[in-house]
């Protein structure tokens, strides 16, 4: 496409919007106006990241077993073949080791000292980067899948780059970090957050790497005008890093136009194409602007959120193909931007949800925004028909029933209508892939119904709700009621909805004893074949994980099944590395590995020896918590119902 400006002077001296575009442009110079060596927050990793296929083959670089021995020790056969050195869970049994003296007591004393925590809330360690300098940060969120899919890892994550805990070093060691923090929580979707950490960066407005990603922010947010200013501040740079250059041209390209200047549309799509831009979101809107013409799309890979804002200034696009294409910040924008439409914020928000770009509350809320108002009465026929109203399509519909069944159910007084309105809306979120937030989004108004034997068919509902929003007494509550116990007397072990009660010891991290005690009804349905095979492992492995002792019934049932191979597993190292790290509480090395050996799908698709070394690294690391919460993760999804859903 022909560009509308000839020669850069003719768009560099029109009126309106010469000042920011000038500005970019001066302070951008030529690639040779750079430093020698620039600075790239996420800079590509140096080994081949392995297969995302959870189903594919797996290379094998670990000889450990999946299914750990009973006990997580071998017995003792006699001695070793020449050569073979014993490793992870084949360690053979030794002889006692003699007792520690009391200097040796006294060095491990210090070693078992909680960690003093950070002032901000996190819950994290004051010296959360130990083990970690600026350029190994750098390269580990380089490897990252940002944000986890794991909702567990995700929550750790947001904790981590919010934290105000800073690594060691000197130097520009700070404002690099805090550069670095700003990028990490704009692709986490945590805009806000991302704009608080930029303001806080060395220099102000008045520096110009600050002012950018400043103005970045600003304008991912819809705020034009601060973001324009702010942009402004990088008239004083003589050079930038050539990965936030792209984004420099785009915001200046943005603030001209706005300004009045559409002619600055051709110079930016010009300056682009120098920057090896083709195929991006941003040259597609203002070789679309400078045509007059509205944005094609359905060739562009990815959006990023000040692309998206481009788009929008071009006239737009379809909402469906923009969600697709859209970065987890984008998303994130557009489900926490009040000025947008109702619908179009449901949209966004459910997508969010699905790449743990928002929390699930921030949906329940979105949700509550968007409310139509239809009564339970018209909802719970048309729910269990799956009927779609006239004149909408299925997508559609899918979407407003999900609103309506959501405020239905919170309004809703009558226990009765309420537990099936609450049922209905989880049946919906489940089809729509979103059963878990949505079990959290139910939790208050789960909260509000209280166990009745004309609702007993809602207990394992209930129980479902409460363990999704980390409620694990009015989970065991809901198992005593099953059971024909008294609520509020002692653990019910048996009864049908008896084997929730492990899975709220493992996921629980204030139960101090009595945690195998649950295992009891998981043996008896293993035995009877309502755990698969894939089940048992994982069970396995995540009970190894977090030293229990396990019934050798149900050891011997997972035995008698083939193990799994599929799921993530990582490249050679990163399993010791993790190791490594976890015993030196090296906390946000072990947060950080741990995503590298989880994978792009979670704990449901990471392998089991991934899965059981993440868990047990986190624990060891002092984050019992999260690793408890992963391992509740890992095993939710398969666990045993008695209705079919």
């Amino acid at each position: 496409m022909t560009s509308p400006c000839h020669r850069r002077q003719l768009c560099l001296t029109s009126k309106n919007g010469v000042a920011v575009l000038a500005a970019v442009v001066g302070a951008l110079g030529t690639a040779t106006d750079l430093p020698a060596q620039d600075w790239n927050p996420f800079p590509e990793p140096e080994v081949k990241r392995p297969s995302r296929n959870r189903d594919a083959a797996v290379v094998e670089p670990d000889s450990r077993p999946f299914l750990p021995p009973i006990g997580g020790q071998l017995p003792r056969t006699g001695p070793l073949p020449p050569g073979k050195a014993p490793r992870g869970l084949e360690a053979v049994v030794r002889d006692p080791l003699p007792p520690l003296d009391e200097k040796s007591r006294a060095i491990l004393d210090r070693d078992e000292l909680a960690p003093v925590a950070a002032s901000d809330g996190t819950g994290l360690p004051l010296e959360l980067w130990r083990g970690l300098d600026l350029a190994a940060i750098e390269g580990l969120f380089g490897s990252l899948e940002i944000p986890p899919r794991s909702p567990a890892i995700a929550s750790l994550w947001r904790r981590l780059i919010v934290s105000d805990a800073m690594p060691s070093g000197g130097g520009d060691t700070d404002p690099r970090f805090l550069a670095l923090r700003v990028e990490a929580l704009t692709r986490s979707g945590l805009l806000k957050e991302a704009g608080e950490a930029a303001a806080t960066m060395p220099g102000g407005s008045a520096e110009p790497l600050a002012a950018l990603l400043t103005a970045r922010t600003e304008v991912a947010l819809g705020r034009r005008e601060t973001a324009c200013d702010a942009i402004k501040a990088a008239r004083h740079s003589t050079g930038l890093p050539r990965t936030l250059k792209t984004d420099a041209l785009l915001i200046g390209g943005y603030c001209a136009i706005t300004g009045g200047n559409t002619a600055a549309a051709g110079l930016t799509a010009e300056l682009l194409r120098e920057q090896g831009a083709e195929g991006s979101g941003g040259l597609v809107a203002f070789d679309a602007i400078a045509a007059g013409e509205k944005p094609d799309i359905r060739a562009v890979k990815r959006i990023s959120p000040v692309e998206y804002r481009l788009i929008e200034l071009a006239g737009g696009a379809d909402q469906s193909t923009i969600v697709e294409k859209a970065s987890p910040a984008v998303v994130a924008a557009l489900a926490q931007d009040r000025s947008t439409g109702a619908e179009r914020r449901t949209v966004a928000g459910e997508a969010a949800i699905k790449l743990n770009a928002i929390a699930p509350l921030e949906l329940a809320e979105i949700y509550r925004q968007a409310r139509v108002g239809e009564s339970a009465d018209a909802l719970l026929p048309r729910a269990a028909k799956g009927s779609v109203p006239a004149k909408m399509d299925t997508a559609r519909a899918g979407l407003t029933g999900r609103v309506e069944l959501f405020n239905a159910a919170e309004a809703e007084r009558t226990p009765l209508k309420k537990a099936r309105l609450i049922r209905a809306f989880l049946d919906d979120a489940r089809r729509a892939g979103l059963y878990l937030p949505a079990l959290e989004m139910m939790a208050t108004a789960a909260a509000t119904v209280t166990p009745a034997v004309e609702i007993g068919w809602f207990a394992e509902t209930a129980i479902e709700v409460a363990l999704a929003a980390k409620d694990y007494e009015r989970a065991r509550t809901w198992v005593r009621f099953a059971a024909g116990a008294d609520p509020v007397g002692s653990d019910a072990r048996a009864g049908p909805l008896g084997h929730w009660l492990a899975l709220a010891d493992i996921a629980d991290s204030t139960r101090s004893a009595g945690r195998g005690e649950s295992l009891a009804s998981v043996e008896e349905l293993a035995l009877r074949g309502r755990f698969g095979a894939d089940l048992l492992h994982r069970l396995a492995a995540v009970l190894d994980a977090l030293d229990y002792n396990v019934p050798i019934p149900l050891w011997e049932a997972a035995s008698r099944t083939p193990q799994p191979a599929g799921g993530h597993l990582p490249e050679t190292g990163v399993l010791s590395e993790l190791l490594d790290a976890s015993k030196k509480k090296e906390f946000g090395h072990t947060v950080l590995i741990a995503m590298k050996a989880m994978g792009p799908n979670g704990a449901e698709g990471a392998h089991m020896i991934a899965l059981g070394d993440s868990i047990r690294a986190l624990k060891r690391a002092g984050l019992e918590p999260d690793a408890r919460r992963l391992g509740f993760e890992a095993l939710f999804a398969s666990w045993p119902r008695s209705a079919a859903y």
